[in-house]
């Protein structure tokens, strides 16, 4: 297993201010970050996330990129897994509401299929 794969948001996305869920022709958007995230989570022991250049995010593109990821790995696995070393209190803050609220979306799933 390598060591250590990177992610540079603003050079993948191409703006100071990423938006969007979903890649539409060769525009990239939040399921681009999430895809690069997923692909490599068991080749590398450590995901690093650099936000440089990065102003500002969009809700549904943080929730797209990086909470969708706790779809199939745990808090722990994610806390683990992925490194912001270069986070500011804005994109900590815009990454723990993401987290919070896709948390509540996935236990609301599972709480609808027990009762089916």
């Amino acid at each position: 297993m390598e060591e250590e794969f990177k992610i540079n948001v603003y050079k993948i996305m191409g703006t100071s201010t990423p938006s969007g869920r979903t890649s539409e022709g060769e525009d990239p958007a939040g399921d681009t970050i999430r895809k690069l995230i997923l692909d490599n989570w068991d080749k590398y022991e450590k995901i690093t996330i650099h936000f440089e250049g990065v102003v500002q995010m969009t809700r549904p593109f943080v929730d797209e990129a990086f909470a969708k990821v706790l779809e199939t790995h745990s808090v722990d696995e994610f806390n683990q897994k992925l490194h912001f070393p270069d986070s500011n209190d804005r994109i900590v803050k815009s990454l723990s509401d993401a987290m919070k609220l896709r948390l509540k979306i996935i236990k609301m799933h599972q709480e609808r299929a027990e009762q089916a």
